[in-house]
């Protein structure tokens, strides 16, 4: 018996681009749960066609990545860590982390920057919002701009009791990225005063990007640790888990 149901996840089809990008038109997305159980999101080729058209000349977060196989492997495996948990995604693409955590945490928001990219996160919600409860407020998409002190502001305001968790899957892959991203997660985890963690699907790709992380997260007064046992190669890439909290 699998420990989660089937996911079905509006992404655009872009699976020729090469093996970091696993969207398709009929993509199942594997997840390990325990040695005897698989997890299997679907992205069938029947949804909605529409929304693949949702697209414009920014695609990073209109697809799946190698980070969401990898941190949802790992979600799937540790599922006690989400259970009655609040938790913000940043960079939630079209929201497969997310969704999948909502299944056990009792409040996900999914963040992005792009409009777009918004329209596929709601249209996903949407796919996903339990029939008996249509407006269930537990799984929703805002807009969240890394660094921009009037999105965080806002977040902040509309969820004062701040969020347990922070996730972020492959979001780590442009330089100029990396300090607002670390500010927003700065701000995020003080906000609850050292009780809330951020919990990072990390794929290496520069060894420049490596460092970058390590020392942005240091500069904030973080630590960052790599989660044991969690080392793998991910869509040809080396990809790992990283636990960062405050100091």
């Amino acid at each position: 018996m699998s420990l989660f149901s089937s996911i079905a996840i509006i992404s655009s089809p872009l699976s020729h681009l090469g093996p970091m990008f696993f969207s398709s038109f009929a993509f199942n997305l594997l997840l390990i749960s325990r040695p005897s159980e698989t997890v299997t999101i679907n992205i069938p080729s029947s949804i909605d066609k529409s929304a693949y058209f949702w697209t414009d000349y920014d695609l990073t977060g209109q697809l799946v990545w190698p980070g969401a196989l990898l941190l949802n492997n790992y979600l799937s495996k540790n599922v006690d860590i989400l259970k009655g948990c609040s938790v913000v995604e940043l960079g939630s693409g079209v929201g497969i982390t997310g969704i999948l955590c909502s299944r056990f945490c009792r409040e996900v928001v999914l963040t992005d920057h792009n409009e777009e990219v918004l329209k596929i996160l709601n249209k996903n919600i949407e796919l996903h919002q339990p029939s008996e409860t249509p407006d269930c407020v537990g799984l929703v998409a805002e807009k969240l701009e890394w660094g921009n002190a009037d999105d965080i502001s806002r977040i902040l305001q509309k969820y004062s009791g701040g969020f347990d968790l922070v996730l972020g899957a492959d979001i780590c892959f442009q330089q100029s990225s990396i300090p607002p991203l670390f500010d927003t997660v700065e701000q995020l985890l003080r906000f609850r005063k050292g009780s809330c963690k951020f919990i990072l699907g990390y794929v290496s790709r520069a060894k420049i990007m490596d460092t970058m992380v390590v020392d942005e997260a240091t500069r904030h007064g973080m630590q960052i640790s790599e989660v044991h046992g969690t080392r793998s190669v991910v869509g040809n890439l080396e990809g790992v888990i990283f636990e960062v909290s405050l100091h």
